[in-house]
């Protein structure tokens, strides 16, 4: 109990450390995509094959 306090703690303040960062839209029209269209996260990764 006392580990799931101190972690739930410290997520709560690294939540607030990132609270002014600015976020993008990103257009996902024609691209691919898993789960539902109206899912209200959309996780985008950026991946470079050099």
């Amino acid at each position: 109990m006392k580990r799931t306090a101190s972690a739930a703690l410290i997520l709560l303040l690294f939540s607030f450390a990132f609270a002014d960062v600015q976020r993008y839209s990103v257009p996902i029209d024609n691209s691919p995509q898993k789960g539902p269209k109206d899912a209200p996260v959309t996780v985008i990764e950026f991946l470079d094959f050099q």
